[in-house]
């Protein structure tokens, strides 16, 4: 995937699709390396909501709220159009099956041909399966994934955002998560316009 590909990722997984829901109180995240791009934003570019990545030869969503992880295992969901979107763009037009790995052990136990894993980010995983995640990405896996850092941060009052697991896979991925949080419309629309601010923004 060419960088002119990877610059319309948002055109593609809105196609036909105006918005998306407003679920829980996001954060905001930070596409920070040229592997990664700003899908959806809040308001202005500074409150990214999506990001999209391409991580070796494989493909990945992060949300800022972990509940969006949830849309793509109910087949009743507002978003549908969105989900099918992002279905095609994660499996590169194949059909494949969504599959939580949030109870998943190890990689190991995970079912991956043909799938497109989610991972709620608040169920933790240790460093091997973490390392094995990468590796599944790197060599053309498909993820969604997300997590609410600012509410992470009020149930662990103890601890940094940086003791935060998931925070330090979308690190390694390119992806920084803030502790910030947003209001947004209900739905949130997509403002192709808006993002433009964005890549500008943490490309300089």
């Amino acid at each position: 995937m060419d960088d002119d590909d990877f610059d319309q990722v948002s055109q593609i997984l809105f196609d036909g699709v105006d918005s998306l829901s407003y679920i829980g109180q996001p954060g905001t995240l930070i596409p920070i390396t040229e592997n990664t791009r700003a899908v959806l934003c809040s308001e202005d570019f500074n409150n990214v909501i999506i990001v999209a990545t391409r991580f070796g030869q494989g493909r990945c969503l992060v949300f800022a709220h972990n509940s969006y992880t949830n849309i793509f295992l109910n087949d009743e969901t507002e978003d549908q159009d969105f989900v099918e979107n992002c279905r095609k763009w994660l499996a590169r037009g194949y059909d494949a099956e969504f599959v939580s790995i949030n109870d998943a052990d190890s990689m190991d136990d995970v079912a991956q041909d043909d799938k497109i894993l989610i991972w709620n980010g608040h169920d933790t995983k240790n460093d091997v399966f973490i390392s094995d995640l990468c590796a599944y990405l790197e060599h053309g896996g498909a993820l969604i994934c997300g997590a609410t850092a600012w509410g992470w941060l009020q149930i662990n009052d103890d601890k940094l955002l940086s003791d935060f697991p998931f925070t330090r896979f979308c690190d390694y991925i390119g992806v920084k998560i803030t502790d910030n949080y947003i209001d947004c419309p209900n739905p949130i629309p997509f403002q192709p316009e808006v993002l433009c601010g964005c890549w500008h923004s943490h490309s300089d």
